[in-house]
């Protein structure tokens, strides 16, 4: 009983006399504990933003459950014609009740499990003709055509703003007379349809308000009917933003489609507005429902999506019967189908290959906190080893004394992992991070509490109460450190081979979390690296100082022997630095890779400085856009069509396009993955007769082979040989993935008279061009063309949750890699100050300078800051391929193709920068902490020992 309350009272006044080392350790429990309650509620919270960034990105029509039936709520079946004699009955048709039918369609809604019930909002249709009317055009509106479709809606008056008119009613007269037109005689002239239209498509067709506009002979609309009955504006609608998910699925209802044909000039396609009671008489039932659930993902977690993804896949394979309402001869059959499972499908794969790299950059540093941890267990282990060393020899027992340091880590570990929690969850709640706090959390937190405890009981041992010289036993004798070593190192093989034989594993399988492979695999990496040249290091230093000895300088030859005969903090130190340096560099390669992918794949998404697609790139408007200020080249490309490339051994389909050569070679002139023979599909280097072609892999056949005759290429205007000058991976600014073949327009006109019109344009701009300028310019000549901009691409990309998230984790890991290298740094210093001052002291009496003692300083952490830049470096280069060669990032990238590693030098040279200065600056804050007083204290003190 003695023996133990003098073991409390020895604990208590130890804390109060040399806390500052224990109270190292209980910093690091702090700062553990706060990063595990923080980093995972940071990440899930990323993963939410990324759902809803994802699904507001996409439109309605991308994101919305759809579904389209050929048929009209409430009526029969189109079994045949129709009994013209009911449809022309001299009478105001009843206005179709169907209000039931959006009821059943809410019961669908309400019957869908949860989550995807929740994002499905209030369902929304409309009925549209399935053929369309072609009206009279407007002169003033330049219309070669004008198309219109007849449609109907019950909420358009919620939806849009009637600025002009009234709203259309049904026609009070027979709008057929059905036994005239069936019977052959002439038909009658049939009463005007009151339509309402949107001013964008009343400015485009050019009309009017009360404007009577008579539908041409031989309407597609109704067959049976010699005569359409003309259509009289009574409404104009505004409907504010055109792209608006309710207008994108009342295509063509907001503004009109307008396609320049080279052949028969401006053709427009434009849907109006009828009552609803009209849409059957006029149609004779021959239309389409458009059914619609609005999806809303706010408040879907990223563990809600592979649930949602597998109700959605499951929803798209049912059939649901919708009756209009009571009596309801014929119940709609609707099948929904959704992009959204696309999305989803994207949001796992971006999450696999997030999670992935967040715990490649977790294990460094977590691995380095186990070594500074033990670092930090021994020095205070030091600072209490003559106390320890005393109850030694009272009779205290090993188990006695690693429950006294136990206890110690116990109470000062417990205190800071709970105040780290804390401090984590308001740090989260300061950041909006909202994700709930799970057990794991705590469970870690708990854990990090507890790691002092168990590093200062593991410190603590007889055998470690002695100093030992390291030099006079450079090879190891203790067999369970071998076997420990052996067994690092043959994990650290399996787990890269495990790895490399799978090959890259995508992230749209529907699961989720982290592959404890792909974790695991870069800490064994890093570890037996570490321990490889833990264990060549003795001889490495004992080789330095037998090259040092015959030097007549002091510093380097002494700095070199204490080295390698007690070397600071023995290994520990290695392995804290290595994996610091490690994570570092992981992190400086791996960003570099995923940003500079997605700047990349933006620019070979978009070919050029500028991508322009339209409904027509004629030469009169590439000759236009040429002349603008800061525009270097245009190249029009035209899509042919599918054609057949014919070989001696293999005939294969593809895709075929024609380009302006010169115009194409100076606009992708600087364009990553740009053929560099793009110049010579005008004809030079190959056979007069055959038409010079590029292309792609997918399109290669056996005898399409870059610099020879590769047989002949079928189009649908002829055929011509052709002589390959190049084969590529992919063509940018054209579809990827893709059979393509790329040929020079005139040359190919020569070859079999095509003259296939553009509807894209690659576009070369100056170095000083102003790019929104030009854009801006370039949308005035081509109001209906879109300009793609690389640079906005990857600005896009780069803002997501996912991209931003990943940006602040490699700062974070750098930040903490640089925390945990100087703390252990200034740890591996301080465990060596009391035999550095006692010899500072002695060489001192002799004449050695401050300049000189500081360089000895610098000798005790310099060589394991060297192993740390030179493993570090290694393990920069060998932890981002083996993730690469792992894990699937092209989902983050936006592309199809894994991106390799990249290395940037100056965020590299930055990094090893970054570890100098931190080694130097914990240097000098290790001599100060270190020092113990005067000379002659430092000599009475070695005279006593």
């Amino acid at each position: 009983m003695g023996a133990m309350s003098g073991l409390g009272l020895l604990a208590r006044r130890q804390l109060r006399t040399s806390w500052g080392a224990t109270a190292t350790l209980g910093a690091v429990a702090f700062l553990a504990a706060g990063l595990l309650s923080t980093a995972p509620r940071a990440v899930e919270t990323m993963h939410a933003d990324q759902v809803a960034y994802e699904t507001a990105e996409a439109s309605g029509l991308a994101r919305d459950v759809i579904s389209v039936v050929r048929a009209i709520p409430g009526q029969p079946p189109t079994d045949g014609f129709y009994d013209p004699g009911a449809i022309g009955t001299g009478v105001v048709p009843d206005e179709p009740d169907w209000a039931p039918f959006l009821a059943n369609l809410d019961t669908v809604r309400a019957e869908t499990p949860e989550p995807l019930r929740s994002v499905m909002g209030a369902p929304q249709f409309h009925v549209t003709a399935t053929d369309h009317a072609y009206t009279d055009p407007v002169l003033s509106a330049e219309l070669a055509e004008a198309k219109a479709y007849l449609r109907a809606a019950t909420d358009l008056s919620e939806n849009a703003e009637l600025v002009e008119g009234r709203w259309p009613a049904a026609t009070a007269e027979p709008v057929f007379d059905g036994d005239d037109q069936f019977l052959g005689e002439p038909a009658r002239q049939a009463p005007p349809v009151e339509v309402a239209v949107s001013r964008a498509v009343a400015d485009t067709y050019g009309w009017e308000l009360g404007g009577r506009y008579d539908n041409l002979s031989g309407s597609g609309v109704v067959a049976l009917a010699d005569r359409y009955p003309s259509l009289v504006v009574t409404g104009i609608f505004e409907t504010g933003d055109p792209n608006a998910d309710y207008w994108l699925h009342h295509a063509l209802g907001a503004r009109a489609s307008v396609i320049n044909d080279p052949n028969r000039g401006l053709l427009g396609t434009a849907a109006v507005y009828v009552d609803p009671a009209m849409i059957t008489p006029l149609t004779l039932g021959m239309a389409e429902t458009r059914v619609w659930y609005p999806v809303n993902t706010a408040g879907v977690t990223a563990a809600d999506v592979p649930t949602l993804l597998s109700q959605a896949n499951g929803q798209s394979a049912k059939t649901f019967l919708v009756e209009a309402g009571p009596g309801d001869p014929a119940p709609i059959k609707l099948r929904p189908s959704t992009r959204l499972s696309e999305i989803l499908e994207s949001l796992l794969a971006q999450r696999t290959g997030v999670d992935a790299i967040v715990a490649v950059l977790a294990v460094g540093p977590l691995g380095a906190t186990v070594a500074v941890l033990a670092l930090g267990a021994r020095l205070v282990v030091d600072r209490r080893r003559p106390a320890l060393a005393l109850l030694r020899a009272r009779g205290a027992s090993g188990t006695q004394l690693r429950l006294l340091m136990g206890g110690e880590g116990l109470v000062v570990g417990l205190g800071s992992a709970a105040a780290g929690f804390a401090a984590g969850l308001a740090v989260s709640a300061a950041f909006g991070l909202d994700a709930p706090v799970t057990v794991s959390q705590v469970a870690l937190a708990l854990a990090a509490g507890l790691a002092p405890a168990a590093a200062l009981a593991l410190a603590t041992s007889p055998a470690g109460l002695r100093h030992t010289r390291a030099d006079l036993a450079p090879r190891s004798r203790s067999r369970v450190r071998w076997v420990l070593e052996v067994l690092v190192v043959a994990s650290a093989a399996l787990a890269t081979w495990l790895l490399l034989s799978r090959g890259v594993v995508a992230g749209s399988g529907g699961g989720s979390g982290v592959d404890p492979l792909v974790a695991a695999a870069p800490l064994l990496v890093s570890l037996a690296l570490t321990l490889l040249a833990v264990r060549a290091y003795p001889w490495l230093a004992l080789a330095v100082e037998r090259a040092l000895a015959p030097r007549r300088d002091l510093v380097p030859f002494l700095g070199a022997a204490r080295a390698t005969r007690d070397p600071a903090g023995g290994p520990v130190p290695a392995v804290a630095l290595v994996l610091a340096v490690a994570v570092a560099a992981t992190s400086a390669v791996l960003y570099s890779t995923v940003s500079g992918g997605i700047v990349r794949e933006a620019w070979r998404a978009t070919g050029a400085d500028l991508r322009i697609s339209g409904p027509l790139v004629d030469e009169p408007a590439a000759e236009e856009i040429a002349a603008l200020d800061g525009v270097e080249a245009v190249s029009p490309v035209a899509d042919v069509g599918d054609g057949v490339l014919r070989g001696a051994a293999s005939s294969l389909r593809a895709e075929v396009y024609t380009v302006d050569t010169a115009g194409l070679a100076i606009a992708q002139e600087d364009v990553a993955g740009a053929p560099e023979t793009i110049g010579e599909l005008d004809g030079t280097g190959g056979p007069d007769d055959a038409v010079p072609v590029i292309l792609t892999r997918a399109a290669a056949g056996p005898g399409f082979e870059a610099g020879r005759q590769g047989g002949t290429l079928v189009t649908q205007e002829g055929s011509v040989p052709v002589h390959v000058v190049d084969v590529v991976d992919e063509l940018p600014g054209l579809p990827a993935g893709r059979a393509l073949v790329l040929a020079d327009a005139d040359r190919l006109a020569e070859g079999t008279g095509d003259t296939s019109f553009a509807r894209l344009a690659l576009v070369g701009l100056a170095d000083e061009a102003d790019r929104a300028a030009v854009t801006a310019q370039i949308s005035r000549l081509l109001p209906t063309a879109v300009v793609e901009d690389p640079d906005q691409e990857a600005d896009a990309m780069l803002a997501a949750p996912v991209s931003g998230g990943l940006a602040i984790a490699f700062v974070l890991a750098v930040v903490l890699a640089g925390l945990l290298c100087a703390a252990a740094v200034v740890m591996t210093l301080m465990l060596a100050a009391p035999a550095r001052a006692r010899l500072l002291a002695v060489l001192q009496t002799l004449g050695l300078s401050s300049r000189q003692g500081r360089g000895l300083v610098g000798w005790e952490i310099g060589p394991w800051a060297v192993v740390a830049l030179v493993v570090g470096a290694a393990l920069g280069v060998a932890v981002p391929s083996l993730v690469l060669a792992s894990v699937d990032v092209t989902a983050l990238t936006g592309g199809t193709t894994q991106p390799d590693p990249q290395y940037d030098p100056m965020l590299l040279g930055a990094g090893a920068a970054g570890f100098v200065a931190v080694v130097l600056a914990a240097v000098g804050v290790a001599a100060a902490l270190s020092r113990r007083g005067e000379v002659a204290a430092q000599l009475r003190m070695g005279s006593n020992d």
